[in-house]
């Protein structure tokens, strides 16, 4: 045999070799990501399958909350876990055991870590193969985190509403409030609205925004209601009124809805929500702005309300 020809086996022997060093017996690899989102909102999308399909960016069938896929890879959801979510992926030939995991980092913020395994061949091609495939894959777990974590802080995603921080501009308020046996219904808001109005009229003051309204459910025992309304000065408050200072530029936070009653409360929920997930504390009760004349407007799909929660 020719010296040329056992250099070259030489070589690739060599080559061969040095393949089982760089590529490990267990490929492994971890993506991390931070997110700027409560680890319980994290768990509802991550480890609950039914939810995978509302952030994947990839293929699945609505009706099939296990099989998912992305770039010519199959995500075989299997079994979850409080804080986990088991993941089979599948490429060609090539299987995949991987994991979903997340944890707290600090104040509504969480990290999310993807794991991924694989025994690779003992066929040093073949293991070359897989090595390739599974660096691909890594990339598209990359793009997946990546595209949960921009789902994950999109508040309408998480709380179905647009939630934003606004302050205090009209601090001084002119405030009524009353018992009722239910719910109050737009006769009697604006029979207080007009009766406030009238006071403010009288002593020269003018109304600086839409009335206020919140409405405490008593246990057991009807509604207790406060309507009022910004004004430009203090004025002298009549007979069961009262005037309110609020903070001026105290925090709140605000969103804007479109509905009904059960529309309004759950913009309270989500809104209360949002406060405990980022571990803010409210200093005052949360309130409606009447956006909408709900004395003109019968229809309740067409009410616009604005939704305030006061924070620090």
């Amino acid at each position: 045999m020719k010296k040329p020809t056992l250099f070259v086996i030489g070589i690739l022997v060599l080559a061969f070799i040095s393949i089982y060093f760089i590529i490990p017996q267990k490929i492994k690899t971890t993506n991390v990501i931070e997110i700027d989102a409560a680890d319980v909102n994290i768990a509802k999308f991550l480890v609950n399958k039914r939810q995978w399909n509302k952030w994947w960016p990839g293929q699945h069938n609505t009706a099939d909350s296990i099989h998912f896929s992305y770039n010519g890879a199959d995500y075989v959801l299997q079994e979850s876990t409080n804080s986990a979510m088991k993941t089979l992926i599948k490429i060609g030939d090539i299987e995949l055991s991987s994991q979903l995991l997340y944890a707290t980092t600090g104040e509504g913020m969480s990290e999310v870590t993807w794991v991924t395994e694989m025994q690779s061949s003992i066929n040093p091609i073949k293991r070359i193969a897989e090595f390739v495939k599974i660096k691909h894959v890594t990339k598209d777990i990359d793009t997946l985190l990546t595209g949960f974590k921009k789902f994950m802080q999109t508040d309408t995603n998480v709380y179905g509403i647009a939630v934003k921080i606004s302050k205090i501009k009209n601090p001084t308020v002119l405030a009524s409030t009353i018992h009722t046996n239910d719910y109050p219904s737009p006769v009697v808001i604006y029979n207080i609205v007009n009766n406030l109005k009238k006071q403010v009229s009288a002593q020269n003051a003018i109304v600086a925004d839409s009335p206020m309204l919140n409405v405490h459910a008593n246990e057991g025992d009807g509604y207790q209601v406060m309507v009022a309304i910004p004004i430009n000065k203090t004025i002298t408050a009549g007979p069961n009124t009262i005037i309110n200072q609020l903070v001026m530029g105290g925090n709140l936070l605000e969103t804007t809805v479109k509905g009904g009653k059960n529309t309004i409360l759950n913009a309270f929920t989500q809104l209360k929500h949002y406060q405990k997930d980022h571990r803010l504390i409210s200093p005052a009760m949360p309130y409606e702005l009447l956006i909408t004349n709900r004395l003109a407007e019968k229809d309740t799909a067409k009410w616009v309300t604005k939704v305030f929660w006061p924070i620090f």
